[in-house]
């Protein structure tokens, strides 16, 4: 189902629910990198969806639940980053989600995986957004509360921190 049917069939919130969860949680995997995070991560930004569905259900609930699901991301990772703790759980949890054989499918884990979770808590959230969740400037702009050239300059930073990654990576290998 895509997200324009999951935006146009959802007239309950437990339809948008259903709708969403798999693309939502996926997303917030790759935002904190921990599995059971980002279940209470989405489950936070489920609530707040809920508190306000009146009003949303006539117009984008799932943009606004991946903006506040992107904002407590990028929040964690702050705390995160103050208190060291080692995230339990990985990208790899996604085959297992979806109820792949990790020895047929090509799992998250890798130079990518390592690459995307050195880059900053924004640059991270607009990769994801922008080539995970396939939203444009200014969706990615509108969920995170930036400007469309902040999206720009961070989608060319990040990009240029993942091709040295990358090319570091060759060269060691």
């Amino acid at each position: 189902m895509s997200t324009q049917e999951a935006r146009g069939t959802a007239d309950t919130f437990e339809e948008f629910v259903n709708a969403t969860a798999g693309r939502l949680l996926r997303t917030a995997v790759f935002l904190v990198y921990d599995r059971h995070l980002a279940e209470d991560l989405l489950q936070v930004a489920y609530e707040r969806v809920a508190k306000r569905w009146r009003r949303l259900a006539d117009g984008d609930p799932e943009a606004y639940a991946r903006r506040v699901l992107v904002n407590l991301a990028i929040d964690e990772g702050k705390r995160r980053s103050r208190r060291r703790d080692l995230p339990a759980g990985s990208v790899a949890d996604l085959d297992r989600i979806a109820g792949r054989d990790p020895h047929q499918a090509p799992t998250g884990d890798g130079e990518l995986d390592e690459a995307l979770r050195a880059l900053p808590a924004q640059q991270r959230a607009v990769v994801v957004l922008r080539y995970w969740c396939d939203l444009g400037e200014r969706e990615i702009a509108d969920a995170l509360g930036i400007s469309r050239g902040t999206v720009k300059s961070h989608t060319a930073r990040a990009m240029t921190a993942l091709r040295a990654h990358v090319r570091e990576g060759r060269t060691h290998g």
